[in-house]
């Protein structure tokens, strides 16, 4: 259907007109905090209805390569952002943001940015979704170990919020697509756009909340963003380089570790933390697609002109 093309291929820009409109009149959106783990359970759902058994079968058969792109998102990443909150002096909120991106999971657009760039979006999928599987556990955790030094954190409820808005739509997902898997075609075409909407909605709500602070950590705020997802790019593919990795692998690692979940962490931010904690990863949401994409297709292009040189010249 071509609305839902367009309505998709275009996400970036209505999360930046949702964006603007809500920053200009907050009012109407600021009751809606509640909604977000309903909508974080709408894009959720998405992930699972695309999803199937073979996306976990590179456990076994490539553990190696899973479990250093798994390790790697949970061991550095929140490094990453406490350093960046630290030396730039971030207001302990943003800092705890960028820890609570630094938790999560790998996010489901590093599946369509490998596969862009042309990379190995096997491993992508299958480290998005084992990460994923996991984050019940390993982000609480994680949290306890980085901020529960500042403050105290309900990882009882982290556990739980993660089960509700992660891993049941999930589950749910696959259970749909088993169940109704002749209808898949009507059900493919409707939830695409109910992620962009829930997407958009998302983003339109933190800005309403923080609208009065924007204005001052806002530059801040988009600069941390900047380098934690450069960071993490740099990383993943330093980390591949390191381990002999072929040139698809290393592509993957650059989009596992650095794009993550952030529509997770703006929950989880809203419902524990300040409202303002939830800004980092709101900014993400659009700058990872942005910049993330702008890497995947310079990286396509090199590949196509690589591949038209004659053998015998390399």
């Amino acid at each position: 259907m071509s609305i839902v093309k367009f309505i998709t291929k275009y996400t970036t820009l209505w999360v930046i007109l949702g964006a603007a409109v809500a920053f200009m009149i907050p009012g109407p959106f600021r009751g809606f905090g509640s909604w977000i783990p309903f909508l974080l359970g709408i894009i959720m759902l998405g992930m699972g209805l695309s999803m199937t058994p073979g996306d976990f079968k590179l456990v076994f058969s490539r553990p190696r390569d899973v479990i250093v792109g798994v390790a790697v998102v949970y061991i550095c990443m929140p490094l990453v952002g406490l350093g960046l909150g630290t030396l730039l002096s971030l207001p302990q909120a943003l800092t705890i943001g960028l820890i609570l991106l630094g938790c999560s999971c790998t996010g489901t657009t590093s599946n369509v940015m490998t596969f862009l760039a042309n990379g190995d979006k096997a491993l992508t999928v299958t480290v998005s979704s084992l990460s994923t599987m996991v984050a019940p556990i390993v982000t609480p955790a994680l949290l306890m170990f980085y901020v529960g030094k500042y403050m105290p954190i309900d990882a009882a409820g982290l556990f739980m919020s993660i089960i509700k808005v992660v891993i049941i739509p999930i589950v749910l997902g696959l259970v749909i697509r088993k169940v109704f898997a002749s209808q898949m075609n009507i059900i493919t075409t409707v939830i695409p756009i109910a992620s962009v909407l829930s997407v958009v909605f998302i983003i339109c709500i933190v800005v309403s909340l923080n609208v009065e602070r924007l204005s001052s950590v806002a530059g801040p705020a988009f600069a941390a963003c900047t380098l934690y997802t450069s960071a993490g790019m740099l990383i993943g593919y330093g980390v591949s380089r390191i381990l002999h990795m072929n040139t698809d692998k290393r592509k993957a690692m650059t989009f596992i570790v650095g794009v993550q979940q952030t529509a997770l962490s703006v929950t989880l931010a809203i419902t524990y933390f300040d409202p303002m904690s939830a800004i980092p990863p709101a900014i993400l949401i659009v700058w990872t697609t942005v910049f993330g994409t702008l890497i995947a297709t310079v990286w396509k292009n090199r590949t196509k002109e690589t591949k038209k040189i004659p053998a015998d010249i390399i």
